[in-house]
C-alpha cells in the first residue's frame, strides 16, 4: 500500500512539472507572436506613410517597436507575478499568525494530548486504506463539534455515553452525587457498570471523592430486588439510599424525575428517556443555574430517602459542595 501511494505521488509530481513547463512555453510563444505582429504592423504603417524612407529605418523602427511591446509584456507579467507573490506572502503571514495564536491557546491545555492528537492525525491520514482516512476525519470532526458545543457549557449525544461517564468520574476531585431511576437499574448488571464502579473505587481511594447514589423505585415492594446492587455499591464505599415514589409527599413527586449525576457540584451528566423508558440521549451541562437546580433536586430526594433493606441511611444530608 505504501509503495502504491508513493508511486502515485511521483506520477502526480512529474505530471505537475510537465504541465507547468508546457504552460510557460505556451505563454512565451504568445508573447513572441504578439511581438512579431506588432513589429509587422509598424513596418507596414511606415511603408504606407513614408514610402520614400529607406527600408533599413523602417526595419529598425519595426524592431524597436516590437522590442518595446515584448518588454511591456514581460513587465506586465512581472507585475502580475509580483502581485501574486505579495498575496501569497500576506496569506502566509496570516497563517503564521493563526498558527501562533493556536499554539498559544494549546499551551494552556494540560499535558501533551493536543500536540499528540495533531501528530497522530497527520500520520493516520498519510498511511493505510482510504476508509481509515475517512474514519479519522470523521472522528476529528466529531471531537471538534463536541468542543464547539462545550464552549456553550453544554453538549449532547444520542444514547447513553459511557465514555463521558468514565471520563467525568476520573476527573472528579471532590464529590459525585447520582440519582438512578428505574430506567437505569438494568445498567448495573452490564459490563460498563463494572468499569464504572471500578473508576468510582479509584476516585474514592486515590482522591478521597465522596460518592452518594440515590435509587428511585416506584413502590416500597421494589426495594428488596436491589439488595445485591446496594451491597456491591457499599462494598466500594459508596453511600447508598433508596426512595419509593409512592411514599413521597405530593410536592416532592411533582419534581422532575430523571437520571442525573452531579460532578464536583459544578457539572451535571443527564440521561433522557423516551416514552418507552429507553435511554435516548445524554447531556453534560455546566451552566450554573441548571446545575444548581439538579443539586437542589438531589438534596430534596436524598433527605427523603432511606438506607434500603438491611441498613440505615448512609451519610448525612448535607448538599454537595459547589
Amino acid at each position: 500500500m505504501t509503495g502504491t501511494i508513493t508511486t502515485r505521488g511521483h506520477h502526480g509530481h512529474h505530471a505537475s512539472d510537465t504541465g507547468g513547463r508546457e504552460d510557460a512555453g505556451r505563454r512565451l510563444l504568445q508573447k513572441l507572436l504578439v511581438t512579431v505582429v506588432a513589429g509587422g504592423v509598424v513596418y507596414v504603417l511606415t511603408t504606407v506613410l513614408a514610402p520614400t524612407a529607406e527600408d533599413v529605418w523602417q526595419l529598425v523602427l519595426s524592431v524597436l517597436c516590437g522590442g518595446a511591446v515584448l518588454i511591456v509584456q514581460f513587465m506586465v507579467t512581472f507585475a502580475h507575478q509580483l502581485n501574486d507573490l505579495k498575496s501569497s506572502v500576506d496569506k502566509r503571514f496570516v497563517d503564521i499568525g493563526r498558527a501562533t495564536k493556536l499554539f498559544n491557546e494549546v499551551e494552556k491545555l494540560r499535558g501533551d494530548a493536543v500536540p499528540r492528537l495533531a501528530e497522530s492525525a497527520t500520520l493516520v491520514v498519510s498511511t493505510g486504506p482510504e476508509i481509515l482516512h475517512d474514519f479519522a476525519h470523521e472522528e476529528i470532526n466529531r471531537l471538534a463539534l463536541q468542543m464547539d458545543d462545550l464552549t456553550n457549557l453544554t453538549a449532547e449525544c444520542p444514547g447513553e455515553n459511557h465514555d463521558w461517564l468514565l471520563s467525568l468520574t476520573k476527573c472528579a476531585q471532590r464529590s459525585i452525587d447520582a440519582i438512578s431511576t428505574s430506567v437505569d437499574q438494568n445498567f448495573w448488571s452490564t459490563e460498563p457498570a463494572g468499569r464504572y464502579l471500578e473508576a468510582q473505587r479509584e476516585a474514592i481511594e486515590a482522591r478521597g471523592v465522596r460518592i452518594r447514589r440515590l435509587f428511585v423505585v416506584k413502590d416500597p415492594e421494589d426495594i428488596p430486588r436491589l439488595d445485591d446492587v446496594f451491597k456491591e455499591q457499599r462494598d466500594v464505599r459508596i453511600e447508598v439510599r433508596v426512595v419509593a415514589l409512592s411514599s413521597l409527599p405530593l410536592h416532592v413527586r411533582r419534581g422532575k424525575m430523571i437520571d442525573f449525576i452531579i460532578f464536583d457540584g459544578a457539572l451535571s451528566y443527564e440521561i433522557g428517556a423516551d416514552q418507552l423508558s429507553v435511554n435516548s440521549w445524554t447531556t453534560v451541562n455546566a451552566r450554573e443555574d441548571d446545575v444548581q437546580q439538579r443539586i437542589r433536586r438531589f438534596t430534596e430526594l436524598w433527605n427523603a430517602g432511606e438506607g434500603g433493606a438491611g441498613g440505615a441511611p448512609d451519610g448525612d444530608a448535607e448538599p454537595a459542595a459547589t
